[in-house]
């Protein structure tokens, strides 16, 4: 009998190790260009997860391309001085009540964009 009961226990035991199995994904290599363009970098992110809600009429910001440069400068989103501190970084940074609408990789992006300036290019 207690042959019986270990012969079930290793049985159940390993059916269990064997149902823990993990699939590790790599992190994602986010490229951020050595020049970041407003135009070329900068409107894709917002196209891509901002502008259902902002846009003409909608949540200010408006991020639709006619309107994103000028609404996010005259709105004070974004801060030159300190970048790391500029309302549009931090909105989609990790923690930021925006991030789960962006990319890995999106706030790298938009930081590096104010830090050269948030040129409209």
């Amino acid at each position: 009998m207690k042959k019986i009961i270990l012969l079930i226990i290793t049985v159940v035991g390993f059916a269990f190790l064997q149902s823990c199995q993990y699939e590790w994904l790599d992190p994602i290599d986010t490229v951020v260009p050595e020049t970041v363009s407003f135009s070329a970098d900068i409107i894709p992110i917002f196209d891509q997860g901002c502008t259902s809600c902002h846009s003409t009429g909608g949540t200010a910001p408006d991020l639709s391309a006619a309107n994103a440069y000028s609404s996010l400068m005259t709105g004070n989103f974004v801060n030159t001085a300190t970048p790391e501190s500029s309302i549009i970084y931090t909105k989609v940074a990790a923690g930021g009540s925006m991030n789960k609408y962006s990319k890995p990789g999106d706030d790298a992006i938009i930081l590096k964009w104010i830090q050269q300036g948030a040129l409209n290019n």
